[in-house]
């Protein structure tokens, strides 16, 4: 019973993890390519397309955070965790809301950029403390000791 309800607990913060770090992974491709695809959209006919993709990653950005590092603090209590993860955060949505149209889409590159490297870094130490958990909770099973959890695995 409790391997199921262990899996249960770390699912949704392992999901946000992955989903984090894939839609930071192809936010930080899109604005490396951007002054490719910024030259081939107009050619293309796909001239709007670039502002629907910005809302897609503002969604698929935001959302992971939510999923899995706010409930990765509150599980691990590891500040930079959440520190990564609200600078990285924050760093994106200035990025696209402010940078952007202050400075340009060149600017606005940089920034988010930046802020995926933020971002990878929090979920990638997420999902190391998710993992230790995990192996603590299989240990304390085959030993027989149910009352006994990893440090710093909570919940």
């Amino acid at each position: 019973m409790r391997d199921s309800k262990e899996g249960r607990r770390f699912g949704w913060i392992r999901f946000g993890d992955y989903a984090g770090i894939a839609a930071s992974a192809l936010c930080m491709v899109h604005c490396l390519a951007t002054p490719l695809l910024m030259i081939a959209f107009p050619m293309l006919g796909l001239a709007h397309e670039h502002d629907a993709f910005h809302n897609m990653m503002l969604a698929a950005i935001s959302l992971p955070v939510l999923l899995a590092l706010l409930p990765g603090y509150l599980r691990h209590r590891d500040r930079t965790v959440l520190v990564l993860g609200v600078l990285g955060l924050g760093s994106f949505l200035s990025a696209v809301f402010i940078v952007s149209p202050l400075y340009g889409e060149t600017a606005e590159a940089v920034a988010a950029v930046s802020s995926g490297v933020l971002l990878l870094g929090a979920h990638f130490r997420n999902r190391r403390h998710c993992n230790r958990c995990v192996k603590a909770a299989e240990q304390t099973d085959t030993k027989g000791s149910k009352g006994v959890s990893a440090a710093g695995c909570r919940g």
